[in-house]
This record gives structure tokens, sequence and C-alpha cells, in this order.
């Protein structure tokens, strides 16, 4: 536990400032940094298997990307199998280097027994010009593994318009998935594949940056099939105003086809 700590107190001083700045600057030399990497590095774990458990416990970090994500889950839990117990916790906390959400983030982690870790929010230039420390995200993913939770990467959606930001999102995810292994939730490939089949569904809310309700669902498609190993399209058609039965149906199977191109997560036992 104090290796985690003192993870954890290096990473404090490693965060950076926005998203998309050259002046980004930390305050800790090299050397710290070369620890922080050694020490997740060599205690890269196998990913836990809690996609057949009989009650999901469920804890989500993130930022606004996260939201309303929780209940959509759940309900889809529970339309698979009514006799699941569920919970889901999403405990915000903004972007996964936060100093001021770390130490809250990390008791919420060791306070129950959870399933599962969904993380949101690692720091990634929307240009494309920079790069920012990811040792926050793997430390995150290697915490969650010694506690026997799976983790499991959520790689936002492109911004309307952009074609090559879920592209570049996921390969980000996937880079840090090859060194602390963990599941990366395909989801802005999904959403670039619904886009160009059918580009009348509207994913994104009016500013072209959130996900409106049905962008929402087909990401909650995405994160039941990765949680479960179950294919979205087995689930039944929910009751919606909004979304359609037909729409819910191409959602579904162009999540399950997409995660079967993009294998998530790989467990040892298989």
């Amino acid at each position: 536990m104090r290796s985690i700590i003192y993870i954890f107190f290096l990473l404090f001083l490693l965060s950076a400032c926005s998203s998309d700045s050259k002046s980004a600057k930390t305050s800790v030399s090299e050397k710290d940094k070369a620890v922080v990497e050694t020490g997740l590095s060599s205690s890269n774990l196998a990913i836990p298997d809690n996609r057949f458990a009989s009650h999901y416990q469920i804890l989500m970090f993130g930022n606004s990307h996260t939201a309303g994500l929780d209940s959509l889950i759940k309900l889809l839990l529970h339309a698979s199998n009514e006799n699941l117990t569920v919970n889901i916790v999403n405990a915000g906390g903004g972007f996964l280097d936060n100093q001021s959400s770390q130490q809250r983030r990390l008791t919420l982690l060791e306070s129950q027994p959870w399933t599962h870790l969904i993380l949101q929010g690692q720091k990634y230039s929307q240009s494309g010009a920079y790069d920012y420390s990811t040792a926050s995200t793997k430390a995150w993913i290697n915490t969650a593994k010694s506690l026997n939770i799976t983790p499991i990467l959520f790689p936002e959606h492109p911004q309307k318009g952009n074609t090559e930001e879920g592209k570049r999102i996921h390969a980000l995810h996937t880079s840090i998935a090859a060194t602390q292994r963990a599941c990366v939730a395909p989801v802005g490939l999904t959403w670039d594949k619904v886009m160009m089949t059918e580009p009348t569904i509207n994913l994104h809310h009016d500013d072209g940056n959130h996900a409106s309700l049905t962008g929402r669902l087909l990401t909650a498609f995405i994160f039941y099939e990765v949680i479960t190993g179950q294919s979205a399209e087995l689930l039944p058609v929910l009751n919606s105003n909004e979304v359609d039965g037909a729409t819910q149906q191409l959602l579904k199977q162009l999540a399950s086809t997409t995660i079967q191109t993009n294998l998530p997560c790989t467990f040892e036992n298989e």
C-alpha cells in the first residue's frame, strides 16, 4: 500500500495544466517520472475477469462525458437479467490526474469490493499536436487490478464533424493498455461506424461535443458488452420515446460488430 500511495504522491506533482497547451509543465524531475513508470511497469498484473459476476459493483471516474451513463448501463444489465444485483456509482472527479479528487477517489476505490472500474478523463490534445502524461491512468489501472477490479478504459467519442479524433483517442488508450494491461472500450470507433453507416442518426448534443440520449445509449451498449461479455444484440428493445426500436437494433448491432473486430479485453484464462 505504501508504494501505491508514493506513486500517487508523485502523480500529484506530475499533473499537467490544460488538455491542449504548449506550456503544460511539471515540477518533478525526470528521475521521479522514471520511478513512477518503472513502478507501474514492474507490477503489470493480469486483468481480473469479472464478466460473470452475479453482483455487479461498478465504479466510474471521469468528467461530464460520463453523465447519465451509470443509469443506462444499470438499465441494460437489469434488462438482460432482472435477478442481477447491480450497484453503479459515478464518482466524477474530472481528469484522471486531477489532484483535488485523487485521495477521495482512492478512498472510494478501496472502500467496496468493486467488480469494474470505468476510467474516463485521460488528457489528450484535441489537435493531436501534443502528448500528455499517461502515468495517472496507469496508476489507476494498476491499483484496480491489485484490488481484483476489472479496469475499463473509456476513450471519448469524437466531436461532431471530426473524422480523425475517435481513432486517435482510441489509439492513445490502446497504447496505455499495451504497457499496463486493461480493457479498452471501442467507444470512438463504434461512433465512427454508426455515423458512417447511418449519418442521419444524431449521436451528439447540440454543443457538438457531448452525447445526446441516442449517443449515450450507444455508449452504454458498448459498456454492457465489455462488462458482461454478452452480445448487446441479444438485449431486448427498451421502451423509449426518443430512440425507436429500429435505431436501437442498429446501434446494438454496430456496437457488437465493432467489439468483435476490436476485442476490448485479453484475459489470461482465454
